[in-house]
Order: structure tokens, then C-alpha cells, then sequence
């Protein structure tokens, strides 16, 4: 065997290794990636509050807790893949709702591009105004006006937090909001909604804090009830319980 074969066996052994090892480190990569979505340890637990806890004690396990099957990333070209919620509970009885909401650090970056910021704003600092706007039906004898921007058929209450937490990690900021529908400037009775058939949809709507307007389109909107889908049943985890009795 001539040294030019051995020497080009060589070569072609370590470009095999080389390849395997470019191949596992994407896949680690990747799933890094995939994995650091997930939510915290932190934020995985329903919220609790005085209401909230009232309605547990009361109930235990049987308290009703619902969601849907939504797409949980924006989708509109002003804002693909900016923002996520993938989580969203619905508790009727305690009149509310509770929200995680995730967006990563190239959203941050799109932001200074999409609003001509002269520097990239600090991750620290609470940067987007997150809320949920209810459409009403007001003539549920007709559906076929549920979509109309139409005061006269549809009425719209936006929701502000009454509590948020939140954490970050490497590449990802993560929140989670508690709504309480009575505590807005249009309290609402959530659990009449529902039962009476007259809430089309839930929306969460995400505007830049530096530039809020509430009449114009919202930086980022994704529908997280919509009255034609299912309502899923949500059972509570240990983690759950575990906050509510706390």
C-alpha cells in the first residue's frame, strides 16, 4: 500500500469524524433550541390569588378549568413568529383567565428594526403592552355579523393584567398574565358569556409599549377562544395545587 493512499485514508477518516461531529452538534443544537421553549419551572403553575384560592378551596379538583386547540404563534407578516402564548386557562367561575406569553430574542431585534429605534432596547425592561379583547355578540340571533367591526352587532372590551411574573432564559422571555374580568374599566361576567353563547372570540393583543394605540392594529394578535371551537377540560397538576394551597 503506497504512503499517498494511507495518507488519503487518513484524510478521509478524519472527514468522516469531522462530519459526525457537525452532525451531532446540530442536532444538540437543535434540540437546545426546541427545548428552551418550554416554559420555566417558574411559570408553570397557575397563578394564584384570593379568588382564585376561594373557588379551590371550595371545590378541590372539580373546579372547571378550561382551554381550546389554537395556533399559539403569529402568523400575520407584520409580526411571523414574534410573539407565542402556549398556554391559556380559562376558569369561569373564578371569572378569569391566565396566560403565558413567550416571544425570543430576535423579536427584540425585529422591534428596533420594525419601529426605527436608534439602539436594541434593554431585555430587562418590560417592553410590550399584553391584553385580551373579547368580542360580545350582540345580536346572537344572528351569526352571520359576528365578524363585523360593528358596534351595533358586536361589542369589544379589552382586558389589562391584573398580575404578571415573569423569567427569562438564554434565548427567551417568558410572562404569565392573570385576567380578571370584573377588575377592567367594562367588567364582564365571563361565566354568562360563555353559558349564554354569547362570546365569539378572545383575543391576546400585543401592542409596543412606547407606541400604544388601541384604535390601530395591534403589533402582534393571536385567538386563543373561539366560540365555534371545543372547550378542553384542564385538570389541575400537583404544581397547581400546590400554588393554590400555598
Amino acid at each position: 500500500m503506497s504512503r499517498a493512499w494511507v495518507i488519503f485514508k487518513r484524510i478521509g477518516r478524519l472527514l468522516k469524524f469531522l462530519l459526525i461531529c457537525i452532525v451531532i452538534t446540530v442536532c444538540i443544537l437543535m434540540l437546545w433550541r426546541v427545548f428552551s421553549t418550554g416554559t420555566p419551572k417558574e411559570l408553570k403553575a397557575l397563578s394564584p390569588n384570593d379568588k382564585l384560592c376561594s373557588l379551590y378551596a371550595e371545590q378541590g379538583e372539580e373546579m372547571y378549568i378550561f382551554d381550546q386547540n389554537y395556533d399559539d404563534i403569529t402568523r400575520t407578516q407584520k409580526a411571523y413568529g414574534y410573539f407565542a402564548v402556549p398556554e391559556a386557562v380559562f376558569i369561569p367561575e373564578a371569572n378569569q383567565a391566565q396566560i403565558v406569553f413567550r416571544y425570543n430574542n430576535s423579536t427584540i431585534r425585529s422591534l428596533a428594526s420594525d419601529f426605527l429605534l436608534e439602539s436594541l432596547p434593554d431585555r430587562e425592561s418590560d417592553l410590550f403592552d399584553v391584553s385580551l379583547t373579547l368580542f360580545i355578540d350582540l345580536t346572537p340571533e344572528n351569526t352571520e355579523d359576528n365578524y363585523e367591526k360593528d358596534s351595533a352587532s358586536v361589542r369589544v372590551v379589552r382586558v389589562r393584567p391584573s398580575s404578571a411574573e415573569s423569567e427569562r432564559t438564554t434565548l427567551y422571555n417568558f410572562y404569565r398574565y392573570t385576567f380578571d374580568f370584573e377588575s377592567g374599566e367594562a367588567p364582564v361576567d365571563f361565566e354568562s358569556l360563555i353559558e349564554s353563547g354569547m362570546l365569539i372570540a378572545v383575543h391576546t393583543e400585543v401592542y409596543y409599549n412606547e407606541a400604544i394605540d388601541y384604535e390601530d392594529d395591534p403589533y402582534g394578535a393571536i385567538c386563543i377562544y373561539d366560540y365555534r371551537k371545543e372547550n378542553r377540560p384542564v385538570d389541575l397538576k400537583s404544581r397547581d395545587k400546590k400554588a393554590l394551597e400555598g
